[in-house]
């Protein structure tokens, strides 16, 4: 594992050859595209201008490079780009200096995630547009992603076990009485991680969700939440040790290991529910801080609010967008139906924000008190007892004071 840790080194060569355009987002100014190539997994910077597109097939010529050099001013933040694109499965940098499509991405799964994602931005409306791009492709509106780091509410646009367990839930209902209930829906549940572009917190929850689904079936037991969060966390580690600084996936660990002790048993009552929603908040303010330098305050009381709310309307919303999508007569209906519930949810949570306008910036106390409420919740799930749970707890404290 340490010697995985390890970046590789990569001599500068000049390279010429075609690859396809793995994924492709907005970085700065420029694009930041993936290119599966011969060479692996390459990052390059290209112009707005050059409107890569996923999925397609170009020929390209220029310099592989270390994936530092792409980002001069490394050192002088906290973010290391370096690390986040690791995690991403990328190997080497690639500065690109010609660049010629040669086949279209018609046949690629990546294709029709750029058809959707088309589809959603010409025909819907702005709030829904803003929030089912996110759930449906895994791309954030940015006028949507400013207001929900305003509230508090950022993770409801990333892609994680939040939209994957909805989807689950869906999936199992509907397929109730298939007799293949579980195949089916474990390659839907996939087919969407794949779709939405294989968020490492996304494929964390969708490991989970799988080990439960096989757990009682291959184990003859009912699943054990925290262990199938801890057994997912820990494959994903082994197959890639560079997703650990990938925030979302350690806020994702965070949330799934707390949800999951706080909720094992007798499931997730309205107390329990406040209660994990409360202990969430808290357990991932730490982490939140330390990358986003601030956290807003108004989150803490949303939040129990908006993971119900949003369990709701977007499979609602999803449903209601079809009609339009598919081009039917009057599908515009639900559509600005729907936008008006989600504009009713903008004014209510502005009017929280308003009341409460704070933030509360990182600090090493913090982080040692969401280290605790961790240890704490952990405990608890594994019905330690008293003693021992207040030992966890006092461990995971000073465990947060000396890792920070």
């Amino acid at each position: 594992m340490s010697y995985r840790l390890h970046p590789e080194t990569v001599a500068e060569v000049f390279w010429k050859g075609q690859s396809r355009i793995g994924t492709e987002r907005p970085w700065g100014s420029k694009r930041a595209v993936t290119l599966e190539s011969p060479k692996g997994r390459l990052l390059c910077m290209l112009e707005p201008e050059d409107r890569p597109l996923e999925g397609e097939k170009i020929e390209v010529s220029g310099r592989v490079v270390p994936l530092e050099s792409l980002f001069p001013d490394l050192s002088k933040g906290e973010f290391d780009p370096a690390r986040y694109w690791r995690a991403k499965g990328v190997r080497a940098g690639f500065l690109c200096s010609s660049a010629v499509a040669v086949e279209s991405p018609e046949t690629r799964k990546t294709a029709w995630r750029t058809r959707l994602r088309k589809k959603l931005l010409l025909t819907l409306t702005p709030l829904l547009r803003g929030h089912l791009l996110a759930a449906w492709t895994g791309e954030r509106d940015p006028e949507i992603a400013a207001l929900h780091r305003r509230w508090g509410t950022a993770h409801l646009l990333a892609v994680s076990g939040f939209h994957v367990g909805i989807l689950a839930a869906v999936l199992l209902w509907c397929l109730r009485r298939f007799r293949f209930k579980l195949l089916l829906c474990s390659t839907l549940l996939w087919g969407y991680v794949f779709l939405t572009g294989c968020a490492s917190s996304a494929c964390r929850a969708m490991t989970m969700i799988q080990l439960a689904l096989l757990g009682p079936i291959l184990a003859g037991r009912p699943p054990s939440g925290v262990n199938s969060v801890s057994v997912a966390g820990g494959l994903l580690l082994l197959i890639n040790p560079w997703v650990f600084w990938d925030v979302g996936w350690r806020l994702s660990v965070i949330s799934a290991l707390i949800l999951c002790s706080i909720g094992q048993g007798a499931g997730l009552s309205p107390l329990r529910g406040l209660a994990a929603s409360l202990a969430i908040w808290m357990g991932t303010a730490g982490e939140a801080a330390a990358a986003f330098e601030a956290i807003p305050v108004s989150g803490l009381l949303l939040n129990p609010v908006a993971l119900p709310a949003f369990s709701f309307l977007l499979p609602v919303a999803s449903a209601a967008v079809i009609p339009a999508l598919a081009g039917f007569p009057g599908g515009w209906a639900p559509l600005w139906g729907m936008e008006g519930v989600f504009g009713i949810w903008v004014r209510f949570a502005d009017f929280v924000c308003s009341i409460f306008p704070w933030q509360i910036g990182f600090s090493p106390a913090l982080w040692n008190i969401s280290a605790a409420v961790l240890g704490g919740a952990i405990a608890y799930g594994l019905k330690t007892g008293l003693i021992n749970g207040l030992l966890l707890t006092l461990c995971a404290f000073f465990c947060g004071a000396v890792f920070h």
